[in-house]
């Protein structure tokens, strides 16, 4: 009998820097990884939220949720399906126009994570921020 072995998952980047607590004191919380701790070309995902309720007005301009922002430059409100955080690293499986607005080469990014870093506060960042504001805009949580 022959057995064939399991493909191992490649991940598009390893995040080697995590950064993650209120970016502005009372107002933002942000869980941003990267895969270096470099101010320059590095690829990066800065996750953001709100720490009050989303007001009418955010509701009405569609910015009453989490938001994405790349090193492409490209900002998202909401715009994730579903994240998977498992012994392999971090999946994040984004919406067409997400991966469109965040310039990506594909709609799931697979995110190896460094030995060094501390899962359990990537875990609860993200927890934190995606679950924020417009419940229609919340991905799946698989952490």
């Amino acid at each position: 009998m022959k057995f064939r072995r399991k493909k191992p998952q490649t991940s598009d980047w390893v995040i080697r820097h995590v950064e993650s607590g209120e970016s502005i004191p009372g107002m933002v919380f942000t869980i941003y990884v990267a895969e270096s701790d470099a101010s320059e070309d590095v690829r990066y995902f800065d996750l953001q939220c709100a720490l009050g309720e989303p007001t009418a007005q955010d509701v009405d301009l569609e910015l009453d949720s989490y938001c994405i922002v790349n090193d492409a430059g490209g900002v998202q409100f909401g715009g994730l399906d579903e994240v998977t955080m498992g012994p392999d690293g971090l999946v994040l499986s984004f919406q067409d126009d997400a991966a469109e607005e965040l310039e990506l080469s594909s709609r799931v990014v697979t995110l190896g994570i460094d030995s060094a870093i501390d899962v359990d506060e990537v875990r609860a960042g993200l927890r934190k921020v995606l679950s924020y504001g417009n419940p229609r805009k919340v991905p799946q949580l698989n952490l």
